[in-house]
């Protein structure tokens, strides 16, 4: 008896035992599952098979790892857009890493426009001067020898022979002697008769471009000189000479053409639509090939008002200071022109899809969730257009990745255009099936039809 309750209490004891132990096991089972359903892990988009227990990037990619949680729930709800707008797309985190989709705040930015245009070098027209002969004669000695010489204001040019010229020097000796006569004789009319005809013969040979000290030395020397020379009345290049010597000249031809070269026109040529950017006053910068490493800036100082016909530009004009000569007449150029300077919204320029005859932006309105919002753009400036209308400053647009948000909203909207015809093709028409037309049937005449080809041809 005693043996048999020993038995029964160890028996008894083990059960439990075994009771406490399957009990501890559940209840720790249990609680790791639980601790396992609260704790987030993280994996990467592009490579599931990385999972973390804490933020961090992939070890394969780089990329920042997201909680597979919210991956979960995104793939399972990324194309439910149920009750929203048909152009309005939502994107998962894996598609969005795919996408390589980047997003921006708008802002408010300065624009300062600069163009450039073509140009060229020409003479300043204000700076031109022309030498000439005043009296007629033979042109028997020329000091200047070939265009393009340097000369100086009061340089000997040119000696002209001139009957005029001669017979005047004549008179107005005669004159003199004849004042000289009279004016010791004490009658006043004469002596102011003899004064008048010196006068107007000393007169005629300064109209003659005859100098004083030649006038002084004729006076003096008393002799009359065959030749006369005459001096440059301007400073400046020798652009242009139209005789050489032995020519006889007629009063007032023109001799030479001199340019004063220390201030030049750049000329730029403005396209037609960018006219509306110019204004006088607005500052340029002038480059050559010529010179690289220098820049020269002015202003626009005149606008021609007739449009060129021929090369559709309209031609500006900018004085340029031109103390070394650096710039030579036709010279090509390049005019960069600063044509204005706002405050506008600025988004980048990849934001920007432009299909000709809109422009558009995606915005980010939700995280994932993305809408596309036509905009209008004016000037372009280091990347960034402005943004005139459709945004608001701290908008989130879309700067990379774009296209393919365009891709995938075209595609939403397709499907749900084809869902649509067809629903209304069912309800417009029932389908209709042909009685008479067994599939099974036909397939087996086509078969015999074939057997019986292949034995007539062996």
């Amino acid at each position: 008896m005693n043996k048999s309750i020993k038995i029964l209490l160890v028996i008894f004891s083990i059960l439990i035992i075994a009771a406490g132990l399957f009990w501890a096991y559940l209840t720790f089972i249990q609680t790791n599952n639980s601790t396992n359903e609260n704790k987030e892990v993280y994996t990467c988009p592009m490579h599931p098979q990385i999972i973390q227990d804490r933020p961090g990037q992939c070890p394969i990619c780089g990329m920042d790892l997201v909680k597979k949680s919210e991956i979960d729930k995104d793939e399972h709800s990324s194309h439910d857009l149920s009750g929203a707008d048909i152009n309005t797309v939502k994107l998962s985190p894996s598609q969005i890493v795919l996408a390589n989709v980047q997003t921006e705040k708008v802002k408010v930015m300065q624009f300062q426009g600069e163009k450039t245009f073509n140009g060229y070098v020409k003479l300043n027209e204000s700076k031109i001067a022309h030498i000439s002969t005043a009296v007629s004669g033979k042109i028997v000695n020329m000091y200047i020898s070939f265009e393009g010489e340097l000369v100086r204001k009061g340089q000997k040019i040119l000696e002209i022979y001139s009957p005029e010229l001669v017979s005047t020097q004549k008179e107005y000796l005669l004159a003199l002697d004849n004042y000289n006569r009279v004016k010791t004789s004490g009658n006043r009319l004469a002596i102011d008769q003899a004064q008048s005809l010196v006068n107007a013969s000393r007169e005629r040979l300064i109209l003659w471009e005859m100098t004083h000290s030649q006038i002084e030395e004729l006076e003096r020397t008393k002799k009359v000189k065959n030749t006369i020379t005459q001096y440059s009345k301007y400073s400046g290049i020798i652009t242009k000479k139209y005789f050489q010597v032995g020519h006889w000249a007629m009063p007032g031809e023109d001799i030479f053409e001199v340019a004063d070269l220390s201030t030049v026109w750049v000329i730029a040529n403005i396209y037609e639509s960018d006219i509306q950017y110019i204004k006088n006053g607005q500052t340029a910068e002038i480059f050559s090939t010529a010179y690289p490493n220098e820049v020269l800036r002015s202003k626009i100082n005149f606008i021609n008002p007739v449009f060129n016909s021929e090369s559709r530009t309209l031609e500006v004009r900018i004085d340029v200071s031109n103390r070394d000569f650096k710039l030579k007449p036709d010279m090509y150029l390049k005019i960069r022109i600063n044509t204005y300077v706002t405050q506008s919204l600025g988004v980048p320029r990849n934001a920007v899809i432009r299909t000709g005859e809109h422009n558009y932006v995606y915005i980010e309105k939700e995280k994932g969730i993305f809408e596309p919002k036509e905009v209008e753009i004016g000037y372009e400036q280091d990347g960034f257009y402005a943004v005139t209308s459709g945004l608001i400053e701290g908008d989130l647009v879309v700067t990379s990745g774009g296209f393919l948000i365009d891709s995938e909203t075209q595609i939403q909207k397709g499907f749900t255009s084809e869902h649509e015809n067809h629903l209304n093709n069912n309800d417009q028409e029932d389908l209709k099936i042909n009685p008479d037309q067994d599939i099974m049937k036909d397939m087996k005449n086509k078969n015999s039809k074939n057997n019986k080809n292949n034995e007539h041809s062996h």
